[in-house]
């Protein structure tokens, strides 16, 4: 192009001003490009968000099947603190399992609550978590154009952040709380940039809002993350003014505003996050097993998880190669169609890594890698690319977990909080955040070559040319060289060994076919990036061209783990089945052990009481109960003694059982599950004869061989301030009501009786009653409760009430109020200075 063309097209506009000016007012542009992304998110999501499909992930069945449990709170006007229906009860709001209506926070009803409405209207749960994902797609395209870059970069920068393959499949799998935390990263360093330039009641109040969205997620390891993002930039912004010798004063002024909203954002949420804490000692993620010898628990985190559990899903150094070759270590689930099966497609678990399973790649798009890596040299020097650098780099090294300990160990050791995380995997958000904004700047640079050539211009193209053609002939070399060795790698690996020659192949194929389609796919974007450049090729072409590259490569990806379930899930796993209907028809209360349903939660559905479940954070009583006493590998209560004294009455098995004393009662006609009666199930409250002491864990070994008898004496760990004597022949213990968070009991006690209540002990909120006069409540057989009862007849009532969420609530309200008054008074005040700016 010569300089008379250049100057020519320069005055005509940028690239998308060009392109958009002949279908929208210029002022309208920003507003459609905001609205292409939101197309974009629901084209890819439109089965889920508009065909009546579901993501019947495992995830999102666990969370499905506590439903019906919020809605007959609901009902029942009651906020939900306990869940009766899993690991025999344990707190629901405390362990961030469920939420009920916090009616108090007026400001999530006008967050939040829109994205509930959205799913509401479509009647799809994909369409409220896709707004969490438009929600960050915007927020990334307004911190891209307040960086500078023109709208073209700024919208194929959003893309590229909200499709890169980790982060768009957590709505695949159901980890729905993440790419809510994630939202409003781009929103909070806006204002943070913006309270770097001058103070302003409103973005501060803003920021307190944002920050408030960000910790209703409820998923703590992901505010830690993205904490430690804003850490890192408003540390490194300090280094270089202090550097360069410039005023700090903007920057202290921001990361002050930033603390004290912190503080009013975890006031605004104080009563989760207060239950959360109240919580945590009592939790498999407050404390440690009881079974770990001095050796382990000197390895161990003292206070969190157990190092090895923490670390199984650390990402390893040679899995970088996912990030040009996202099916080099086969993927989270592939499609496979083929004589194995008879040509049908079905879904298989194809990664063979080191971690025990992923659902997906960690792919960020090859052209997006490379123009990132060209971003960091054009960013080297400005504040802000060092914050990127420096975040990607670190999350890089905190996922690498046990296989780079130096960096991990350091924050699992010496950092609060940080040793009651798992899966280090997790911290490759870093990477997936900064890595799309590098490439914005480059993508940036490069389309200014077109007016403003650089002598870099040629180095540019002549290295990425150069790189990608070395990439292509690796990939010659291995797929003519190496096919074998990497076969015998996959049959090696535990993945492999489950499968036939043939799945090897197919993974081998994939994998192969992977390579060639990502070298093809940058280097096609670089070919459209020369032709802009050169003159060669109008904006308007360069704007579809490079949108639909990006979008070919990262949607072939991101569609891999995609598994869409036609039938709502209440006809499949939640369907009434024959069982379910002998189960709902039984009299008297009871528990169930299920090892049948597929979906592990799905008795919470049914309002039947299961001695299992699936949570990540227990409690810590019963996870040493089902380690040390539960003989099912520390997953499962295969123990009948523990059966009968957690009131088992039905046991359902996929296979036969022949354990005395279940008698079998029918196979299920709908499922194949076997339905076992257990005649030897204890009460679920009974007066007992005497009681022992034993340290916990002989109390666990106890309950383990199942070598007493329950009514005759039951252990404790500390000795009564008081005598018992023997029950007797009189002494009867009857349940009126049993409600989620209140129990009632008629007691006859001919003595001074103990009640054992085979209900799990947890002391910082039930609290114990009899005739209205409080009781104490004594830790009894290791995991559930016990009172002593005076003689005569009595009515006994164990009720929840948990002094941090009733403190975290009256908290919440006043900030609420204040926080809303504040954002009128800040909107006020800047109407007012630009008024008074205008007349100026």
């Amino acid at each position: 192009m010569t300089p008379a063309a250049r100057r020519s097209e320069r005055q005509r506009g940028t690239p998308e001003r060009q392109w958009l000016s002949r279908l929208i007012p210029e002022r309208y542009h920003d507003l459609a490009l905001c609205l292409l992304i939101w197309v974009a998110l629901w084209v890819f999501l439109a089965p889920a968000v508009f065909g009546g499909g579901v993501f019947a992930a495992s995830d999102n069945l666990a969370s499905w099947s506590f439903g019906p449990y919020l809605q007959a709170a609901r009902r029942e006007g009651t906020f939900p603190q306990w869940i009766p229906y899993i690991f025999s009860g344990m707190p629901s709001f405390a362990s961030l399992l469920v939420t009920g209506t916090r009616w108090w926070d007026f400001l999530m009803q006008l967050t939040i609550g829109l994205t509930q409405l959205v799913g509401d209207l479509l009647r799809s749960d994909a369409a409220r978590v896709s707004c969490f994902y438009i929600g960050y797609g915007i927020g990334m395209y307004w911190l891209l154009r307040f960086r500078g870059h023109q709208r073209l970069v700024a919208f194929w920068g959003a893309l590229a952040a909200v499709f890169s393959t980790f982060i768009i499949a957590w709505i695949l799998i159901g980890h729905n709380t993440k790419p809510w935390a994630l939202m409003t990263l781009p929103y909070g360093l806006l204002l943070l940039e913006r309270l770097r330039q001058r103070f302003s009641l409103l973005w501060a109040a803003l920021l307190v809002v944002v920050l408030h969205v960000m910790l209703l997620s409820a998923h703590v390891q992901m505010v830690f993350y993205l904490g430690l993002f804003y850490a890192v930039y408003l540390l490194v912004e300090l280094l270089v003014r202090a550097l360069r010798r410039e005023n700090p004063l903007g920057v202290l002024r921001a990361g002050g505003i930033l603390v004290v909203a912190s503080g009013i954002a975890f006031g605004l949420s104080a009563d989760r996050f207060l239950s959360t804490l109240e919580y945590t000692p009592y939790s498999t993620r407050g404390s440690l097993p009881i079974h770990l010898d001095s050796a382990q628990r000197a390895k161990a985190a003292e206070g969190g998880l157990d190092y090895e559990y923490a670390t199984n899903w650390s990402f390893s150094p040679q899995e970088m190669i996912t990030f040009l070759v996202p099916n080099f270590y086969g993927f989270g689930k592939l499609e496979y169609r083929g004589p194995l099966s008879n040509n049908r497609p079905v879904m298989l678990h194809t990664y063979w890594g080191q971690m025990p399973f992923t659902d997906a790649a960690n792919y960020m798009g090859i052209a997006v890698l490379l123009l990132a890596l060209f971003g960091v040299w054009r960013l080297r020097r400005d504040p802000f690319g060092i914050t990127l650098v420096g975040v990607a780099l670190l999350g890089l090294l905190l996922s690498f977990g046990k296989n780079f300990p130096l960096v991990f160990d350091l924050f699992f050791y010496h950092v609060p909080l940080f040793n009651k995380f798992r899966a280090p995997s997790m911290a490759l958000v870093l990477v997936q955040v900064a890595v799309p904004i590098l490439a914005a700047a480059g993508l940036s640079t490069v389309l200014g070559w077109r007016w403003q050539p650089e002598p870099a211009t040629r180095t540019f193209f002549r290295w990425a040319f150069g790189a990608l053609g070395v990439w292509l002939l690796l990939g010659v070399i291995v797929w003519a060289f190496f096919e074998q060795s990497y076969l015998e790698a996959v049959a090696r690996s535990p993945i492999g060994k489950q499968y036939p020659p043939a799945i090897h192949a197919f993974i081998w194929s994939q994998m192969i076919e992977d390579w060639f389609m990502t070298t093809f796919l940058g280097l096609a974007t670089l070919g459209v990036l020369w032709l802009f450049v050169r003159g060669r090729l109008s904006s308007e072409l360069l704007g579809v061209l490079l949108v639909g590259l990006l979008l070919w490569d990262l949607w072939r990806v991101a569609l891999r783990p995609m598994e869409l379930e036609r039938r709502r899930p209440e006809e499949t796993v939640f369907r009434r089945t024959d069982i379910i209907d002998f189960l709902k028809q039984q009299r008297g209360l009871f528990r169930v052990a299920d090892f049948a349903s597929a979906v592990p939660n799905a008795s919470a559905y049914w309002f039947l009481e299961n001695i299992h479940g699936y949570h990540a954070a227990k409690l810590r009583v019963y996870q040493d109960m089902l380690d040390v006493a539960g003989n099912g590998g520390g997953s499962v209560v295969l123990n009948p003694f523990l059966w009968n004294l957690l009131n088992v009455r039905f046991v359902i098995t996929p296979e036969p059982l022949a354990v005395e004393p279940l008698r079998l009662l029918f196979r299920s006609q709908q499922t194949g599950a076997y339905l076992y009666e257990n005649p030897a199930a204890l009460p679920r409250a009974f007066f007992v004869d005497s009681v022992a002491v034993l340290p916990p864990l002989d109390i666990l070994r106890r309950l383990q061989r199942g070598d007493f008898d329950p009514r005759r004496v039951a252990f404790l760990e500390a000795p009564l301030p008081e005598r018992i004597e023997p029950a007797g022949e009189g002494a009867t213990a009857q349940v009126l009501v049993h409600k989620n968070e209140y129990i009632k009991l008629h007691v006859t006690a001919p003595g001074r009786n103990f009640l054992f209540v085979s209900e799990i002990i947890y002391p910082p909120a039930w609290q114990a009653t009899i005739d209205g006069e409080p009781v104490p409540i004594y830790k009894t057989n290791y995991a559930f409760r016990g009172i002593v009862v005076p003689p005569g007849t009595h009515t006994v009532e164990f009720r929840y009430r948990s002094p941090a969420f009733e403190r975290g609530r009256q908290l919440s309200l006043g900030l609420n109020i204040g926080v809303l008054l504040a954002v009128a008074a800040g909107a006020w005040l800047e109407w007012r200075r630009r008024k008074r700016s205008a007349l100026r």
